[in-house]
């Protein structure tokens, strides 16, 4: 049997070399991540530009506080015992002499009048009811829940108020019609004023006696309605008269409202119940270290008349106009030019004295633009005048000497898509924001767009 060669049987089989295939979609997928991280990492630190529009506001920063009510009042008392009916509705003003109140035994005079009341109601009167309620919901608030107990007196008095002038005359025509005696004392004014039908216990304070702890009371006084359809007793207040229309409130000031008042003969408050304002006089107090303010008017006294602590706001802190963020204002250094100095015609314009080619002294017409005249006085950049500029003044006929420097505060708008500065007239300020006047000449105007923060770009440069 022939034997095989070696070689045949185990031949050498030399392996080929793979090629190389390169991950397309893996190397997109790379070059893709690179460039969404280049432009995170532009985007975080890349300073970014906040744009602000500017619309009318107001500010109102000020603290309310509570006053002390003090009026000419005197409180009269029923000198005998039974049902009293009373003939002017509460807030009116009554002369002397006038019926306010008769007083009768038995009640029988109280049923007599409610007849004659229910006779009289008129659609008038359901229309004033409504909007007495209307008025009660618009103003509650359930800090002040007391406020409840009043709404029913406030509803009768309406009423009372519609038909309370020929209610005695009435009533007498009913008894005589009835054939009844005149079973009831009358009762009649013995000074004028405006009658009020709530008694607290601090009638009897005049200004020798106030504290500020008498001042700190608020919350803890208690109103009585004296009108009442039960029998009373001899002694017991029947109603109040207020006997002149001027009236104070007293104020325990702190330090701050102290400085700011204590140079001024007026202020205007606003009480928080109602939103009223008025102008008061301003007379400073001393009690025992602490400094009081005595708040004084002629007005509005029948509508507070049973009010004893009112809360109030002073006007000082306050101010309306086109409101932007603090950060967005900067100063701007401007040349400051007399009027006389500046030619007004078609567009403003000075003479700047010049040296020529020939070295002979000329005068050069220079258009002024870019300016704000305030107060008189042009503020010109100092891209049209420098220190040292030598203008002609036509008034004087002489030479003015440019040098006086201001700053204007100002704001960087960008209506334009590149920064102009606009000068403001600041009217308030406080940590966040500013109320800036609107009648600055070529200043803000509502709807316009400044720079949050301004410290980020300067002038004319664009927004990208």
């Amino acid at each position: 049997m022939a034997r095989k060669h070696p070689a045949t049987n185990n031949p050498k089989v030399a392996p080929m070399k793979k090629r190389f295939q390169p991950n397309i979609a893996l190397f997109i997928f790379l070059l893709i991540l690179l460039y969404v991280i280049v432009l995170a990492w532009g985007y975080l630190t890349k300073s970014h530009i906040s744009i602000y529009e500017v619309n009318t506001s107001e500010l109102n920063d000020d603290t309310p506080i509570y006053g002390f009510a003090m009026r000419e009042e005197q409180i009269f008392y029923a000198d005998g015992s039974g049902y009293v009916n009373y003939y002017n509705a509460e807030g009116n003003r009554v002369g002397k002499g006038d019926v306010v109140y008769t007083l009768d035994g038995t009640g029988e005079i109280s049923d007599l009048l409610g007849e004659i009341q229910n006779q009289n109601t008129s659609s008038q009167d359901i229309t004033s009811m409504r909007k007495t309620i209307a008025s009660f919901q618009n103003s509650f608030n359930f800090a002040n829940y007391g406020a409840v107990s009043d709404l029913t007196f406030n509803i009768n008095n309406t009423i009372f108020q519609q038909n309370n002038k020929t209610l005695y005359s009435d009533l007498n025509k009913a008894i005589k019609k009835a054939g009844q005696s005149k079973n009831f004392s009358k009762h009649t004014a013995s000074v004028s004023g405006v009658i009020s039908y709530a008694v607290d216990g601090y009638e009897d304070i005049k200004e020798k006696n106030l504290t500020p702890e008498l001042l700190d009371e608020y919350g803890k006084e208690e109103k009585k309605q004296v009108k009442t359809k039960e029998k009373v007793e001899s002694g017991a207040p029947v109603y109040k008269l207020v006997t002149s229309n001027d009236w104070s409130l007293y104020v325990n000031l702190s330090d701050s409202y102290y400085q700011q008042l204590k140079s001024l003969n007026f202020v205007r408050v606003t009480i928080e119940k109602d939103g009223i304002s008025f102008n008061a006089s301003v007379e400073m107090l001393e009690r025992d270290g602490a400094h009081i303010a005595k708040l004084s008017t002629s007005r509005f006294m029948e509508r507070y008349i049973n009010d004893r602590f009112l809360k109030l706001e002073f006007d000082l802190n306050k101010a309306e106009g086109l409101k932007i963020p603090n950060s967005s204002i900067l100063k701007k250094e401007y040349y400051v030019l007399p009027r006389d100095v500046v030619y007004s015609g078609e567009g403003q314009y000075v003479m700047k004295q010049v040296i020529n080619d020939e070295g002979i002294v000329d005068k050069e017409k220079t258009e002024v633009k870019d300016y704000y005249l305030i107060n008189n006085m042009y503020y010109v950049d100092s891209n049209i005048v420098k220190g040292g500029d030598i203008l002609f003044n036509p008034t004087t006929q002489e030479d003015y000497i440019v040098s006086s420097k201001e700053n204007l505060y100002g704001v960087y708008c960008v209506n334009q898509g590149f920064c102009q500065f606009k000068a403001i007239d600041i009217l308030y300020q406080n940590k966040e924001y500013t109320i800036v006047g609107a009648g600055t000449a070529g200043g803000l105007a509502p709807y316009d767009h400044i720079i949050v923060d301004a410290s980020q770009i300067s002038e004319d440069d664009f927004i990208d």
